[in-house]
């Protein structure tokens, strides 16, 4: 998400557009009350919930493919990760203050542990994917020096160790305890999905994927994560005591959700959209996903819109496809247009004079960070 503006391309605004549409989807499924226990006795309809949900559930992958492939060559400066946070709180805080104007929270209700995610928005983990991407961004410049200096053999070897320990440990062996597994939700995998970026954008020959292949392998990884938690689920009812481990391909660090993500990544790279209006309103949007991802999942809208929409009178709907689709897309262009406003906000306040003077003082920390990188 941290991205010059200058290095913004329309086919990876296009990428990050989807997958903000997919995390949408998958709070529609999630929030709105669709997805049951991937337990025995799922009926098709609920196996059709499960596919929708695992054709979207890379998105997070996603986002952290394109932040590593674009952050390997950015320099990291306090004025970005100022701009994030403040964004961050911008939301947090003033959406906070709407619900509590308004009467539609009532303040004096709220207890210390209900209130901390709101005012300590990163710190206090209002939002787990801006916590961890923060995180990233911060330590991001120290692993950019460790990619620099490895050799091609060592950068693989990281990616193919990270990947047994985070991933494929979990997948091929869910009865075992990984040492650590916070489903994809930690920043150990997200610095592995930033090794694996980086190595494509420093070792492009690498990419020898043609781009028909990709969507074939996205779609069959989808498929296949479903059906091995549908074969656990018939296993189980021979030997027993495994149906508990059948949900165990849907997490974002499951090995195929791994495939699937980079797939669809290798698909967007390859793909060439060419300068004019439709990129320029591509960009336009995509320079908007994070703030829809802030608005949508705040602390106090994440279970109301699904209700505004009738998300859960939907569950055994034959349009429910349909009523997703319209969902989805209503929500990001309602927050896309409410973030264009914040930009402008921004605009005003962050590019001026004074405030570009302030920054200035951190040029001497930001050089000692970033080494060569100019």
């Amino acid at each position: 998400m941290a991205q010059e503006k200058k290095a913004r391309q329309a086919n990876i605004e296009l990428l990050r557009i989807l997958a903000m549409l997919m995390i949408i989807a998958l709070h529609y499924l999630d929030k709105g009350g669709i997805l049951v226990p991937f337990t025995h006795g799922i009926t098709g309809a609920q196996i059709w919930h499960r596919l929708l949900q695992i054709f979207c559930i890379g998105a997070v992958n996603l986002y952290v493919l394109i932040s590593g492939y674009f952050l390997l060559e950015a320099r990291f400066t306090v004025k970005k990760v100022v701009l994030l946070w403040a964004q961050v709180l911008f939301y947090a805080w003033g959406m906070a203050a709407i619900f509590f104007l308004t009467g539609a929270v009532n303040i004096g209700e709220q207890g210390i542990y209900d209130l901390i995610p709101v005012v300590l928005p990163v710190t206090g983990n209002h939002y787990w994917f801006a916590t961890v991407y923060l995180t990233l961004f911060a330590v991001s410049p120290f692993i950019n020096v460790a990619i620099k200096h490895m050799t091609r053999a060592q950068h693989g070897w990281a990616i193919g160790i990270m990947v047994l320990i985070f991933s494929l440990w979990n997948t091929v062996l869910p009865f075992t305890i990984p040492v650590t597994d916070g489903e994809g939700m930690d920043l150990p995998w997200f610095i592995c999905l930033y090794l694996i970026a980086a190595y494509i954008r420093k070792y492009p020959d690498c990419v020898k994927l043609k781009k028909c292949f990709c969507l074939p392998i996205y779609a069959g990884s989808a498929v296949l994560s479903v059906l091995l938690g549908l074969l656990l689920l018939m296993v189980d009812t021979k030997v027993g005591k495994l149906g508990g481990f059948a949900g165990n391909f849907f997490p974002y660090n499951s090995f195929l959700t791994l495939t699937a993500s980079v797939a669809l990544f290798l698909f967007f790279l390859q793909w060439n959209i060419k300068d004019g209006f439709v990129a320029r309103c591509i960009v336009k949007f995509g320079a908007c996903t994070f703030g829809v991802f802030l608005i949508h999942e705040h602390f106090y809208m994440r279970y109301l819109w699904p209700k505004w929409f009738g998300v859960a009178e939907m569950a055994d709907s034959p349009f429910m496809i349909l009523h997703m689709a319209g969902t989805v897309l209503a929500v990001f262009i309602a927050c896309a247009v409410i973030d264009m406003v914040r930009q402008w906000i921004f605009k005003f306040v962050f590019q001026n004079k004074v405030v570009n003077g302030l920054f200035t003082k951190f040029e001497k920390f930001e050089n000692g960070i970033n080494g060569g990188i100019k």
